[in-house]
């Protein structure tokens, strides 16, 4: 299991463009993925969900994943998430 605390540093959240292209890349990922915010578990495989998450500015949230790689796959969504610079 991976699991690490990350901050959203992109100035616009996670809004349309960069939650499809998240929910994309988590998609084509062989393990079980949560993004985790305060109580709520959100499935970044679906780009809904990530909307309506409500994934601003400054919020603190856990990925995680479960399944065989998930160490390589929950370090490629950090990276992404992290690197968003809009």
């Amino acid at each position: 299991m991976f699991r690490q605390k990350i901050t959203i540093t992109n100035p616009t959240g996670l809004h349309a463009r960069p939650a499809s292209q998240l929910a994309q890349l988590c998609a084509g990922m062989p393990v079980e993925i949560h993004l985790i915010k305060g109580e709520t578990k959100i499935n970044p495989k679906g780009v809904l969900a990530i909307l309506t998450a409500g994934l601003k500015t400054g919020t603190e949230i856990i990925v995680q994943t479960e399944g065989e790689d998930a160490e390589k796959y929950g370090a490629q969504i950090v990276e992404f998430i992290t690197n968003l610079d809009e």
